[in-house]
């Protein structure tokens, strides 16, 4: 807390000496300012926290206010803008320039967040007959839970050279978290007992960014640097397990004994992992005639410091842009990433070691299904009709080449779309614009016989030396892929704005979209959204205006439903 309080001072030193400087050496400035005071009333009675959610809950009239100052000069520019809610609810934003040689900018950002208590009520159920029964435990009933978040950022420009226009960027971001949260934590499967707590929230990310630019010619090269570190300085939340016990007959002996992993005993859970993060990014920039064009190469790894798990990501990107007629230009953008995330090793104990039957290895590799190639690609076509309208095409891909989900040879999941707009523009009293895209998808991201269970446990020959059918030996009955992802969407989206005056502006926008997904062999797949919105706002003199708006969603979708069975 004292760091963080440290590194707000200096970043305020810096800016203010910085305005001192830069006005101190001016004669003639403009300064404009202004105060706002007053205070909001909140009532939600019975509901204070899951409506409430970023509100104190507190049934009384409250002070506020908020500031604007700006001072101008000829060489000069400084502003600051903030506004105070409550000791926990503050923002404030400064920023300075002298001239085209040292910008500055400070950010700071308090935010509270409060949250009910999940009763958990929804976790009540037990199988016909009187066997297996999920149960749930509130060990701190009562309880609410907040996170106090508080976030300063600031950056600096600095030219060191007017030679090549040579540049140093810098920036740095900390963000403090602070609080409680309720907890779950699941038992063995035998029990099925959910039990809530409260944990504590002490988390801390630092990040700062260092980089150098510069002008040969007509283009512009550039190198950034980036270091990101997050840790949670919170004590170790613990959570019971359970003697492991036959699920039906309470029994207990050697069967369990070579599955185990751990029982009866205090473990920690909901672990935040302490991580690092590295990269490095190279730019580049410049025009040639009508036309512009840059890329970038990048590379980053991250760092999971407790058990030196990593991943790392490639990327590259380029654009294109040059003048297809005098009214017409054409842009044309590509992208790829990839990501490779480390694998590790799970041992378990031999399933029914020392029993009659063949003892069954379940160790595995896990393999992350976030590793991929992600490839992007699109051209766009922006034509000036006349002097209102103003029409763009866009057509492109997108290819996510995953390599271990759902399955090693999985096919990539590829969406080609489509985009028309057209913008209309009568001066400043009105414009509109309409929107419509269309995107289609092959192979959208499934979870593989995730659906149904085939009937057929007659062809499932028991385990040797024993006369039982285990849950393990069921997967091979399993079938269907199942996913709420589309194969066709189509979006539209309308935009109008209207101006009679210069104190009346009517805003009215509506959007829709419908997506299905028909190829499944069970089931169908579709959503349907809308929402129309309309916004007036009056000036009625340079002291007072009256805004009045609205919206209306309507959301429909038809998918898969997954019920949590006893038997599997």
């Amino acid at each position: 807390m004292k760091r963080f309080l440290t590194i707000t001072l200096q970043n305020l030193l810096l800016i203010a000496l910085t305005f001192m400087v830069a006005s101190g050496q001016e004669d003639a400035i403009d300064e404009k300012y202004s105060v706002w005071v007053g205070s909001s009333y909140t009532d939600f009675t019975d509901y204070t926290k899951k409506i409430g959610e970023f509100r104190n809950g507190d049934d009384e009239f409250l002070p506020e206010f908020s500031i604007d100052y700006l001072s101008r000069g000829i060489n000069h520019i400084y502003s600051l803008n903030g506004k105070y809610r409550d000791e926990n609810n503050i923002v404030a934003d400064m920023s300075s320039r002298i001239g085209d040689g040292f910008s500055a900018g400070f950010k700071y950002r308090s935010m509270y967040k409060q949250a009910e208590q999940d009763l958990l009520t929804n976790l009540e159920t037990r199988e016909a007959g009187g066997g297996k029964i999920l149960t749930h435990e509130i060990l701190d009933p009562g309880t609410d839970y907040y996170v106090h978040r508080k976030e300063v950022e600031s950056n600096f420009n600095l030219r060191l050279s007017k030679k090549n226009n040579i540049r140093l960027i810098a920036a740095h971001r900390t963000v403090l978290q602070t609080g409680t949260e309720q907890h779950l934590a699941s038992n063995h499967c035998f029990s099925c007992h959910i039990t809530s707590s409260t944990a504590t929230i002490d988390k801390i990310t630092h990040q700062i960014m260092a980089g150098l630019q510069a002008d040969i010619g007509k283009s512009t090269v550039g190198y950034q640097f980036d270091y990101r570190a997050f840790e949670s300085k919170a004590p170790a939340n613990f959570g019971h397990f359970d003697d492991a016990r036959h699920p039906v007959n309470g029994g207990s002996g050697a069967e369990f004994e070579s599955r185990l992993i751990y029982e009866d005993a205090n473990l920690p859970v909901g672990v935040y992992p302490k991580t690092e993060k590295l990269s490095h990014k190279v730019t580049y920039k410049g025009d040639a005639g009508n036309s512009s064009y840059g890329s970038s190469i990048g590379f980053s790894k991250a760092t999971n410091k407790n058990n030196d798990l990593s991943s790392s990501a490639i990327s590259g990107s380029a654009f294109y842009s040059t003048s297809l007629a005098k009214l017409t230009r054409l842009i044309a953008k590509f992208s790829v990433t990839k990501l490779e995330v480390d694998s590790t090793f799970i041992d378990l104990p031999l399933f029914r070691d020392g029993q009659s039957s063949t003892p069954k290895d379940f160790d595995f590799t896990r393999y992350s299904s976030l590793n991929r190639v992600d490839l992007r690609g699109s051209v766009e076509i922006i034509s000036r009709l006349n002097r209102k309208l103003t029409a763009s095409f866009t057509a492109g891909l997108r290819s996510i080449d995953r390599e271990y989900y759902p399955a090693e040879d999985a096919d990539a999941t590829t969406t080609l779309f489509g985009q028309a707009k057209i913008r209309f523009r009568k001066g400043l009293r009105h414009s509109a614009s309409i929107k419509y895209r269309f995107e289609s998808i092959s192979n959208p991201f499934t979870s593989a016989k995730g659906l149904f269970e085939a009937r057929g446990r007659d062809v499932l020959n028991p385990v040797d030396g024993t006369a039982f059918v285990y849950y393990w030996q069921r997967e091979a009955l399993r079938y269907q892929d199942i996913t709420t992802a589309p194969t066709q969407a189509h979006v539209i989206d309308v935009t109008s704005s209207w101006r009679p005056n210069n104190k009346v502006n009517l805003n009215f926008g509506f959007k829709a979209k419908y997506d299905k997904n028909d190829d499944l062999d069970s089931l169908d797949v579709s959503h349907f959204s809308m929402q129309p919105s309309l916004a007036l706002n009056v000036n009625l003199n340079q002291n007072l205006a009256v805004s009045f708006g609205g919206s209306y969603a309507f959301k429909k979708s038809r998918g898969p439903v997954a019920i949590a069975l006893f038997d599997g």
